[in-house]
């Protein structure tokens, strides 16, 4: 029997990389496009990623309506043969689908929490994940939690600057006002900007501000007894259009990180958290701190399976009783990753240069949007790139 899979996110490119990693094992795919807004049933243009051969179906909802999701998925998804697998690509979605998990448990499979009664929201929340992070002995940084209330809010008098607020959930904030303020107006400023673009009713976590030298992420997949961290990835440019995610980075193994790794495994093991997550870390002062962990793939995530480590296969395969063990877990090679979306994006918006973005694409050994068995994607994606040059060059004769 085939295995059916549902991918539901927000960004083409990283539900496309998930496409073509569970594809790899022959599962029938159908994408659900989390999307801002539509005019009838569809947007008017079809996502990148529904382009892929690897795509049966694909289905819009909107991201504010996470009943529509839900019976979006009961209505659309099911298959009376047997169970279909979840595979969230955003926190949102993660929360929304873990929230409903006693209505979808019946139809449908989905990364979860083990040990219960705790709830993926609950640890999605970076002050209980930097309490235990500590109890585990990762380094943290000291954070003070404001409270926003119908867009009122007091600053703690007794902070120390410089200092750097994000959401306390990103499923609640997004990267909004994630800035360095070195004193309280600043720090106004930083939390006014998610009151008018995110949220008036919020928490925010505003830690020490540390120098970051370099930032790290690592994929991983739990079964909820064993963890499996394959190789570490290191950023080497940020995008500015999407703080936070690498435009580009370097993928290899964990060699000199092996302490590390295992204190992150222990980490996803006390949560009891099963399926496919993201840690973010850095280092500061030659000090590695932890910054957080998402119970998802992580934007970057495509890069492991593309040097032979496919952990969202390994994850369909766990969830349908079948055997692990002679799936690769360790990658032994160094690469040069790069995110196309994110070089497209930051040079819409003018962070970057043409001239910047081709050498981005041309330093890189990997591409996220290529695949020589699955070019349409990739066709659509330049076919958009041309069509941004063409706006943006007329956009600039105009303001002439």
């Amino acid at each position: 029997m085939t295995p059916k899979v549902v991918i539901i996110g927000h960004g083409y490119l990283s539900r496309l990389s998930l496409v073509r990693s569970v594809a790899e094992i022959g599962c029938d795919v159908t994408v659900i496009v989390m999307t801002s807004q539509f005019e009838g049933k569809h947007p008017s243009q079809k996502p990148i990623d529904c382009y892929s051969k690897y795509v049966s179906q694909y289905y819009f909802c909107l991201r504010i309506d996470k009943d529509a999701l839900v019976s979006l998925l009961l209505d659309k998804c099911t298959d009376p043969d047997q169970k279909v697998i979840l595979i969230p690509d955003g926190d949102d979605v993660v929360a929304a689908i873990d929230n409903n998990k006693e209505v979808l448990k019946e139809h449908f499979l989905f990364p979860h929490i083990a040990k219960e009664p705790s709830s993926m929201e609950y640890w999605m929340e970076k002050t209980h994940q930097k309490q235990l992070a500590k109890e585990i002995g990762l380094n943290v940084t000291n954070a003070t939690i404001v409270e926003i209330k119908d867009g009122q809010y007091t600053i703690p008098s007794d902070l120390q600057y410089p200092v750097f607020p994000k959401p306390l959930a990103t499923m609640n904030g997004g990267k909004g006002g994630m800035r360095r303020c070195d004193n309280p107006k600043e720090l106004s400023k930083a939390l006014d900007y998610i009151i008018n673009t995110r949220s008036r009713n919020t928490k925010v976590m505003v830690e020490d501000y540390k120098q970051i030298e370099t930032e790290y992420a690592l994929l991983g997949f739990s079964d909820g007894k064993e963890v499996v961290i394959p190789g570490v990835l290191q950023f080497l440019a940020v995008s500015k259009a999407h703080p936070g995610i690498a435009l580009q980075g370097k993928v290899g193994p964990v060699n000199g990180f092996e302490k590390l790794v295992e204190k992150f495994k222990a980490l996803v093991l006390r949560i009891g958290f099963v399926g496919v997550f993201d840690v973010d870390f850095f280092k500061s002062e030659g000090v590695f701190y932890f910054c957080e962990l998402n119970l998802r793939y992580g934007g970057s995530g495509y890069a492991i399976t593309k040097l032979g480590v496919n952990l969202p296969a390994m994850m369909v395969k766990y969830f349908y009783g079948e055997s692990i063990k002679v799936m690769n877990k360790s990658i032994i090679k160094e690469a040069v990753y790069v995110n196309d979306r994110m070089c497209m994006d930051d040079w819409n918006n003018g962070s970057l240069s043409l001239k910047e973005y081709k050498r981005y694409i041309k330093t890189s050994d990997i591409r996220f949007i290529c695949d020589g068995q699955d070019s349409l994607p990739e066709r659509r994606y330049e076919r958009e790139f041309r069509k941004r040059i063409v706006v943006n060059a007329i956009k600039k004769m105009l303001r002439k």
